[in-house]
């Protein structure tokens, strides 16, 4: 079996960092010296400090490392051994679905979400989990760094997008941008297409990982509107009714738009579905933004991917934008 997934590109920030950093060779560096690759319990880091742990789990062969690329995968586990499941068939006819507590022992800790990556040099492909996204690696790279004594209070690694305008013509700068937010329902949660994004969160529970920061109320708290406005609004909503927005970014020196750079795009809008984006200037409104990622089909164990194939295609997407001038990335050494 395989599943379609969606390979995204990213590179290191290296603007405050250290001179020369290459982000493969530090990892590779601070994973032997400090012998953390020899030993999966000495990755486990708890970034969110409420007892939920990212791992650097499965690593590419060592005696690879010093090739052209690094790969590792993610896996992210929470606290507690209580399960919620409907344990009834689903082709049942019944009144109403029966919700259990699993208890699956003490010892056990539940997977949230996994996460694929290859790192050469400074480029990054990833595969993202529905709960375990690129600012998780981010994270956790910083925190493995500063844990190490690589990287000083205030440090951090950013993983920037790639993105052209919607007419695949190169992103220099824009006017403007357009961020179309998540619209948050009503008390019954109906809104367009409700019913397929029920089963979604009932499935996979992405909705509050994927969504974080990016309803409507959210970007409205962002804009500095206070709990009992926004209460209040919330409260205009209809039970069978939701709240849309979409909001304009720009920068204004007096009565003049300021361009916003690429640099400061590919950025900010790094880990923002392109499908929510738009923008002016001298890209196509009409194409909106596009994100450089490609998706390829994964091989699967049950639900969960092939860590093997996963890497792999993820290298080969890397190898393929390379050798398409899409990035400036040399595997031939």
């Amino acid at each position: 079996m395989s599943k379609i997934s969606t390979i995204q590109y990213r590179q290191l920030k290296t603007e405050g960092l250290f001179d020369g950093i290459n982000l493969q060779s530090v990892v590779v560096d601070v994973l032997r010296r400090r012998q953390w690759d020899r030993n999966a319990k000495l990755r486990v880091i708890d970034i969110d400090q409420d007892q939920s742990f990212v791992i650097l789990n499965k690593l590419s062969d060592p005696a690879s490392w010093d090739g052209p690329v690094f790969t590792g995968q993610l896996i992210h586990l929470q606290e507690g051994s209580d399960v919620q499941a409907v344990m009834q068939s689903l082709e049942e006819d019944t009144a109403e679905f029966v919700l259990q507590n699993l208890n699956i022992g003490d010892m056990a800790r539940v997977l949230k979400g996994t996460l694929y990556f290859a790192v050469a040099g400074n480029h990054v492909g990833l595969i993202e989990g529905q709960q375990v996204r690129g600012r998780t690696l981010e994270r956790y790279l910083t925190a493995l760094l500063q844990k190490s004594g690589e990287f000083e209070a205030g440090q951090a690694i950013i993983l920037n997008g790639k993105f052209t305008a919607g007419d695949g013509k190169e992103l220099s700068e824009s006017s403007e941008i357009t961020v179309a937010a998540v619209p948050n329902a009503g008390a019954d949660g109906t809104r367009p297409g409700g019913a397929q994004r029920a089963a979604q969160i009932v499935e996979n529970e992405v909705a509050r990982a994927r969504e974080e920061g990016a309803t409507v109320f959210d970007v409205l708290a962002t804009l500095g509107w206070d709990a009992a406005a926004i209460d209040s609004l919330r409260a205009e909503v209809p039970d069978d009714g939701w709240i849309e927005g979409f909001f304009r970014v720009l920068i204004k020196q007096r009565s003049r738009k300021k361009p916003i750079s690429r640099a400061t795009i590919n950025e900010a809008l790094r880990n923002i579905d392109p499908a929510d984006l738009g923008l002016k200037g001298q890209g196509s409104e009409k194409g909106g933004i596009v994100k450089l990622s490609t998706q390829r089909a994964v091989n699967t164990h049950g639900s969960l991917l092939d860590p093997a194939d996963a890497m792999e295609q993820i290298v080969n997407a890397l190898r393929e934008w390379s050798a398409a001038g899409k990035i400036d990335c040399n595997f031939d050494g």
